[in-house]
């Protein structure tokens, strides 16, 4: 696969797009193992990693430290340069990051696909097939460390091991299939004990659907990974953009009657026009038009491919020369 851009099909080999789709996609895990340890290789590499972080180039929030579950403050890792007259904030502190990461700090790369090509093709093909908003991160964990304490995402989430190893501890969902304005409340229960135990070595891929509560751990061997993360449009992103339909028809653009939320009877009166203004806003509704232009505006919100830059360009001025 060397030179050539991964796509969602290579990630899920061998089981293919169609069968993860049907049997996993929103329901339940999926870890792929065996693979060579170096399947990730023309995607990502540990040395990789280590290059972008030393470099000092990746400023605060694209580099960030987590530890006992929270996250640091950038003063306790970054610093400000000044420069002539330019401030320059946010700046690695190269000393502090190394002294943080020994004594068990997560060091999170978040959107490093908008500064490494190749996760960024990777997310784009992603994107470009299931036509939801795809993002990825890269996590760096030394040995015998425990990465962030137990929570769920409201995305789905492909964890790629990119070096090393990291057990992951997974329990059932308590709220199946999250919104994304539903986030974790570490106060809720958890089972005592785990729905499944993942060890995840280099070439693997562990598929969680968003709801699914997950806690992780490595022992003697630091870890490397990446998450491509999945936030997907939902019914109620569809509803919602129906519902701001009905601002173009003056009925609905009537005031609620003077005492709707003081007075029981003029509630009542609502709860009674509520379903009649529901069938009405149905019945005036152009579905092709508003499907096809919320299909618009997501295709319209990719971040796509990277693009490229040249230097070699003549600037178009007042006073250029006209063919």
């Amino acid at each position: 696969m060397s030179g050539t851009p991964l796509t969602l099909a290579d990630l899920l080999a061998p089981i293919g797009t169609e069968l993860f789709f049907e049997r996993h996609w929103e329901n339940e895990p999926l870890h792929i193992r065996g693979r060579a340890s170096r399947f990730y290789e023309a995607l990502l590499t540990h040395c990789d990693v280590e290059a972008a972080i030393a470099s000092g180039g990746l400023r605060y929030p694209a580099i960030q430290l987590a530890r006992d579950g929270r996250f640091l403050a950038a003063e306790a890792f970054t610093r400000s340069i000044r420069s002539g007259d330019d401030v320059f904030t946010g700046i690695p502190n190269l000393d502090r990051v190394r002294a943080e990461y020994r004594s068990g700090a997560t060091i999170s790369l978040p959107g490093f696909h908008r500064a490494w090509r190749p996760l960024g093709a990777l997310a784009a093909a992603v994107e470009e097939q299931v036509d939801h908003a795809v993002h990825t991160n890269v996590y760096i964990t030394p040995g015998n460390a425990a990465g962030f304490s137990a929570h769920y995402d409201t995305h789905e989430v492909f964890v790629l091991q990119i070096a090393g190893s990291k057990r992951w501890q997974i329990d059932k969902p308590l709220l199946p299939l999250p919104h994304r304005g539903q986030p974790f409340d570490p106060r809720g229960d958890r089972p005592s004990v785990p729905f499944l135990k993942v060890d995840l070595a280099a070439g693997d891929l562990l598929y969680l659907p968003r709801g699914f509560v997950h806690a992780t751990t490595t022992s003697d061997s630091f870890s490397v990974h990446v998450t491509l993360g999945v936030t997907v449009y939902t019914w109620v992103e569809l509803l919602a953009e129906w519902v701001q339909s009905c601002k173009h028809h003056p009925a609905f653009r009537r005031a609620l009657p003077p005492g709707f939320a003081g007075r029981g009877d003029v509630r009542q009166s609502l709860k009674q026009q509520l379903p009649l203004m529901v069938a009405e806003l149905a019945r005036l509704t152009d579905y092709d038009r508003l499907v096809e232009g919320f299909a618009q505006r997501v295709r319209s919100a990719r971040a796509g491919g990277r693009s490229d830059f040249s230097a070699d360009v003549v600037a178009v001025a007042p006073q250029s020369p006209r063919a």
